[in-house]
């Protein structure tokens, strides 16, 4: 996973930096719900065991072997 800092002006998000990605890719998109300001360490710890049931080791092996096959 790769988290990046971008700015949400009301209507689109711009990153701050550049992605270095290949192709069109899903990305997830957070907004802290309070004021306080989380350190990356902290926020991965906040955000473990939130896909629980989902199977994502998985979706990712499978999406890999895909990705394999296409190249």
């Amino acid at each position: 996973m790769q988290a990046v800092k971008a700015i949400f002006d009301g209507k689109n998000i711009r990153p701050i930096n550049p992605i270095n990605v290949k192709k069109k890719t899903e990305v997830l998109v957070i907004f802290p719900t309070d004021e306080k300001k989380y350190l990356p360490g902290e926020a991965r710890k906040r955000l473990r065991g939130s896909g629980k049931g989902e199977l994502l080791t998985e979706k990712l092996l499978k999406s890999r072997a895909e990705d394999i096959n296409l190249e």
